[in-house]
Order: structure tokens, then sequence, then C-alpha cells
């Protein structure tokens, strides 16, 4: 049987205390996106359907207006925004990631690609 000294086993529970505080602080500054910013009318850099982005009580959702069938009529589809871990997604059957560059005012659809603002910012 093997014995760990006393000084040795306080000194595991610093590193174990240490190593659950750095895990709390981690998971604390997960912090939410302000979908606020999101909101409103998109176009499509590549030739995809237009979106609209709103709110909806306390939900963000993402309506898409693809053009369907042989008539060409314009079907809305609205998805719900989902935040995990700080990375937002829509699920539409499979997941589509949503990237946001505040700086550039450029919604990315992954795999869908790139979007821009119609009209001015709100």
């Amino acid at each position: 049987m093997t014995f760990i000294s006393k000084s040795r086993l306080i000194e595991l529970a610093g590193y174990a205390l240490a190593l659950s505080s750095l895990l709390l602080t981690a998971c604390g500054e997960a912090k939410e996106t302000n979908l606020d910013k999101l909101c409103g009318n998109w176009v499509s850099v590549g030739r995809k359907p237009d979106v609209l982005v709103f709110k909806e009580g306390e939900q963000y959702k993402i309506t898409v207006f693809k053009k369907s069938g042989v008539s060409r009529k314009l079907k809305p589809e609205t998805f719900l925004i989902v935040e995990e871990s700080g990375n937002l997604f829509i699920n539409t059957g499979y997941r589509i990631d949503i990237a946001y560059n505040e700086e550039t005012d450029v919604l990315t659809f992954s795999p869908n690609g790139d979007y821009t603002r119609a009209g001015e910012r709100p």
C-alpha cells in the first residue's frame, strides 16, 4: 500500500482547487450574444435566398424566402436561432452555423455564404 505525505496531499488539493476555479471561470465567461444587432433584412452575396432576422417574444428567428416550384413563388420558412456555448445556429434538418462580423456588418451562414444588410443598420 502506498502512502501520500500530508504535504503532498495538501499540494494536490491545491491543484484540484485551482483547476476547478479555472473551469468555473471559463464557464462563467461564456456570454450571450446580443442578437438585436442581427435583426433586419439580409441579402445574399452569392445569389442565395434573402433572409429576415427578427425577435418574437424572447426568441430570435430567421425567415428564409425561397422560390419554389415551377411558378417560382416565394415560400417563406422560419427557423429558431439557437445559441449553444456562444455559437449561433439554426436547425433546418441539418445544422447551419451563423457568424456575425459587426465591423463589416456581414452575416455568414455556413455553408450558405455571406449576407449583407439591406438598408441601414438599426
